[in-house]
């Protein structure tokens, strides 16, 4: 195996344990929910990025409400990120490991918001 092929394996295998945290699910009481919540988190992750890469390539008008959404995905992905690791919504979590979905989901939508008035 050439040192491409090894260093795309390696990525390739990162990508799935990151996707994967079955350890995450593992520990829950609602894993078929927090399964969901999981794909969830991810579609609207990946949704967010091909919006804001898709908003930097166009000179169209609405590279604007592109943004927007992109922000409203990126502000569903925290939210779902909030619900997995609280265990949807039961135990509480000290505020330092939640302090970026705390801050940011929040601040997306006003950003969401922003891009939709704003322009």
């Amino acid at each position: 195996m050439s040192s491409t092929q090894q260093l795309f394996h390696k990525i390739k295998v990162e990508l799935i344990s990151m996707l994967d945290e079955e350890e995450l699910i593992s520990h829950s009481r609602h894993p078929e929910l927090e399964r969901f919540f999981l794909t969830l988190r991810n579609i609207a992750a990946g949704l967010a990025v091909f919006l804001f890469l898709l908003s930097l390539l166009t000179d169209l008008p609405i590279y604007t409400k592109l943004k927007a959404v992109g922000y409203f995905f990126g502000a569903a992905a925290y939210l779902f990120e909030m619900a997995l690791l609280t265990d949807c919504f039961t135990e509480a979590v000290d505020h330092k490991e939640m302090f970026m979905a705390y801050c940011f989901g929040p601040m997306y939508v006003l950003l969401g918001i922003s891009y939709l008035i704003g322009h």
